[in-house]
């Protein structure tokens, strides 16, 4: 029950922060979106800012789990990449909760610390479906992916016309030839 009361709040947190930013968005708004009252919030969470990175925390791990038990058969690059896209139309709360972390670390050492951790990680997460793919600069490749994936979702959020679609098949035919090129070396 303890959990579960925790993943209540972590997902309530999740909404009214994406939608409010952190600096706007008030522990009792969170207690009202997972329909709970205030105190208990402060029973599993010291403060506000506790809230924001353990929602940041479960966020990530989700992602990342994904790649982790996968051998080289089960990654497929087509697949990967529409997975990711797809976050942008099925979950933009997802980048809007990520672009307030970026947002508040260029303005709080602490939270830059965290946002920090968060690209690091991104780029270790690419890198293993890369290195598997017969990538060798992996490590730059995820950072020139991962700037490619957050900026084009971006680019959804702010404008609902933007073709993310045929942005994702040139960027599927870059990598796919850059893998080629590395693979005939």
């Amino acid at each position: 029950m303890k959990e579960g009361k925790r993943k209540i709040i972590l997902k309530a947190a999740y909404l009214v922060f994406a939608h409010k930013g952190y600096e706007n968005a008030s522990i009792k708004d969170i207690a009202s979106e997972a329909n709970i009252t205030p105190g208990l919030i402060h029973y599993y969470f010291k403060n506000k800012e506790e809230l924001f990175l353990s929602v940041q925390n479960d966020l990530q791990e989700k992602y990342h789990k994904q790649y982790v038990e996968k051998s080289k058969q089960d990654i497929h690059l087509h697949e990967v990449l529409q997975e990711i896209k797809s976050r942008s139309k099925n979950d933009p709360d997802w980048y809007r909760f990520r672009y307030e972390i970026y947002s508040m670390g260029l303005k709080n050492k602490e939270i830059q610390m965290e946002a920090a951790q968060i690209l690091k990680n991104g780029r270790q997460s690419l890198s293993k479906p890369l290195q598997m793919m017969g990538g060798q600069e992996t490590n730059e490749m995820a950072s020139i992916l991962l700037a490619c994936f957050d900026g084009l979702a971006l680019q959804k959020i702010m404008d609902a016309d933007f073709d993310m679609d045929s942005s994702y098949q040139l960027l599927e035919t870059i990598i796919t030839k850059y893998l080629d090129h590395k693979n005939k070396r």
